[in-house]
């Protein structure tokens, strides 16, 4: 049965985010809901998209990019403390204003290399900023692990309405965002070099 009229990857994909931003879940997301908002049977998807898992990827992809332009721009004309509060904020509104695809955007690269590419444009603009803190790689990476995971963590509890104290969880996310700030700024390693002792003396150990 010949695919129809008009109807292309872009279009499929698109049906699927708007299903996703409806749902809020990934796992929501199917073929047949994709084709019965597009008003086509299921098989007409296949000539567009290789079954469920590469409709998924594509949604991956289409998140990741939206993330990416989103941090990016965040830290535009940013540095230092500034830059990081901006980034996580910005992390943390994605992930409130779009849980579905921010949920499409935890895929394990594995050997994709598209995949891969997407996910180093949203590591990128924090990764620069730790970079200008002067942290090593390792460092660096230890860093992003425990952002990203406050923010994983703090978007998931929200999304799935575990968040049921009576206090602003937009006021939490702020409280999140200084503290970041904070604890780089203390970690720096030009910082912890600056209140070493003069004179190559080292304080005493406990």
């Amino acid at each position: 049965m010949a695919a129809p009229v008009g109807l292309d990857r872009e279009a499929v994909v698109d049906a699927a985010v708007a299903v996703l931003e409806e749902q809020s879940r990934l796992d929501a997301v199917g073929l047949r809901p994709v084709a019965e908002r597009l008003g086509v049977r299921v098989q007409s998807l296949y000539a567009h998209v290789d079954g469920a898992d590469d409709l998924r990827r594509a949604l991956a992809l289409r998140g990741l990019d939206a993330l990416a332009d989103r941090l990016t721009e965040a830290a535009i004309g940013r540095a230092g403390p500034d830059a990081v509060g901006a980034i996580v904020q910005a992390y943390l509104d994605f992930a409130s204003e779009h849980p579905g695809l921010y949920d499409a955007t935890l895929r394990p690269p594995g050997s994709d290399p598209e995949i891969g590419v997407a996910m180093t444009a949203v590591t990128r603009p924090l990764d620069l900023v730790l970079a200008s803190f002067g942290f090593d790689e390792t460092d660096a990476i230890h860093w992003y692990r425990i952002i990203f995971s406050t923010v994983h963590g703090f978007s998931t509890l929200r999304r799935d309405g575990n968040l049921t104290l009576d206090a602003d969880p937009d006021e939490t996310a702020a409280r999140i965002t200084a503290m970041f700030t904070r604890e780089l700024e203390q970690a720096r390693p030009a910082r912890r070099q600056s209140q070493a002792p003069r004179g190559g003396r080292r304080p005493p150990r406990r």
